[in-house]
């Protein structure tokens, strides 16, 4: 996140995310290659490897770039790092994952302790208040994006090779994609 917010002012967002993701989803796939994983192949497995890299690539990293732009890497990178959160939601409610009492109990203290860290972020100064114009909030969406994507795996592993996959949507980042 340091390294991004540095170089963000030079350079558009999505060259920089273009940048960071392509060069790692050429090594996934020729990795997954070399260990004999197949190529995605068929309609539904080039739409969900699709649809995988809208949610948790260009989303992803659309929101970031937006919210690094308007908030420190420091606290960017605490609300990333909250969307297992998230996770742990939809993995309750889409799958029936059992979350438990201790784990119901450290869901709230995250949300609460979100809540802590991005409502003195915000400005309410009358009429001047804007929710858009919030890195914090940007980030937040940025995770929710990151969780989403993170379910959808199980999705997409229905029609492709979760690891070849993954290095396909890392490819999709191309700045003529973006």
């Amino acid at each position: 996140m340091v390294a991004m917010k540095e170089v963000l002012p030079k350079y558009s967002p999505f060259f920089v995310s273009s940048f960071r993701l392509i060069p790692a989803g050429f090594l996934l796939v020729a990795f997954a290659a070399s260990r004999g994983r197949p190529f995605p192949s068929g309609f539904n497995a080039w739409l969900s490897i699709s649809l995988f890299a809208l949610i948790d690539a260009a989303c992803f990293q659309g929101f970031l770039a937006e919210g690094l732009e308007k908030t420190s890497a420091g606290l960017g990178s605490v609300i990333i790092d909250s969307q297992p959160l998230t996770v742990a939601v939809l993995a309750a409610l889409l799958f029936g994952e059992s979350i438990g009492i201790i784990g119901a109990a450290g869901l709230v203290l995250g949300v609460v302790g979100l809540v802590l860290l991005e409502l003195p972020a915000l400005s309410f100064d009358g009429s001047d208040f804007s929710l858009w114009g919030s890195g914090e909030l940007w980030m937040l969406l940025a995770a929710q994006s990151m969780a989403v994507g993170t379910v959808m795996v199980r999705w997409v592993s229905k029609y492709s090779d979760p690891i070849m996959a993954t290095g396909w949507f890392l490819c999709s980042m191309s700045p003529s994609a973006t």
